[in-house]
């Protein structure tokens, strides 16, 4: 019967050894590099904080909330940034209510995809560098 042990993480000056035993599983030991966890972690923070921005954006437009509201306003000028190079790729749809216009815009979809594919691509191109070192 095997042996089960909780994870086991130790921290060297250059690497990350991360240990696991389950039974009936097969003992995984990594040696992770600490320059690409933590490259790896700002990548991944940096995405997830423009995906939120942008998912922000795409619901606000979507329930029509008001262009002119501080905070509303303060998102779509910042998410502009990120969604002008997709602008034009389709065009929005948008519907008139009582109360509100709803847009909904292919733009921030497109640009939430590319962005998430572009994040993933960075962090295994520096998996690829780590490898490359023997880790």
């Amino acid at each position: 019967m095997a042996q089960e042990k909780e994870s086991l993480h130790e921290r060297t000056d250059n690497v990350i050894h991360i240990t696991r035993h389950s039974s009936g599983d097969a003992v995984i030991d990594h040696d992770t590099p600490v320059w690409f966890v933590r490259a790896k972690n700002i990548i991944y923070y940096v995405l997830g904080l423009i995906e939120t921005l942008l998912g922000l954006r795409f619901l606000f437009m979507l329930l029509g909330a008001n262009p002119r509201s501080g905070f509303t306003a303060f998102l779509y000028a910042i998410t502009g940034i990120f969604i002008a190079p997709f602008s034009g790729i389709f065009n929005p749809v948008s519907t008139r209510g009582l109360a509100a216009r709803s847009v909904f815009d292919p733009a921030t979809i497109v640009a939430m995809a590319i962005y998430a594919l572009i994040g993933w691509g960075m962090v295994k191109l520096l998996w690829i560098r780590a490898s490359k070192n023997g880790y």
